[in-house]
């Protein structure tokens, strides 16, 4: 029932897509220039649902604190609750949808 939901159709020179997972603060985002795509975890909510219902707001723009903030995960650092990211992936075309998500089951 719930899940990613991506958010497309804004306008960014920066990212291509977003996909946010509101319930589990996580947030997928691929980059236009390189085709690469990272994992964001443990976004804060409310800047997800900012993002989902502020329709105005550009995704490069909403990312910008993400990939200032954020520091790289790796099997060493504990959870901490950090916000962290790590790269999941690279796509050339860019209708395509990320492996990451592809490879969920859907909830029945």
């Amino acid at each position: 029932m719930f899940g990613y939901t991506i958010v497309k159709g804004r306008f960014s020179d920066c990212l291509e897509f977003a996909a946010v997972d509101l319930l589990k603060g996580k947030v997928i985002v691929r980059f236009k220039s390189s085709g690469d795509e990272y994992i964001y975890k443990n976004v804060s909510r409310r800047k997800i649902l900012n993002l989902l219902l502020n329709d105005n707001m550009s995704l490069g723009f909403w990312g910008q604190s993400l990939f200032r903030d954020a520091i790289q995960e790796n099997r060493y650092r504990p959870q901490t609750g950090a916000l962290t990211y790590d790269r999941i992936g690279n796509s050339l075309r860019s209708n395509a949808v990320p492996s990451y998500i592809a490879a969920l089951q859907p909830a029945y």
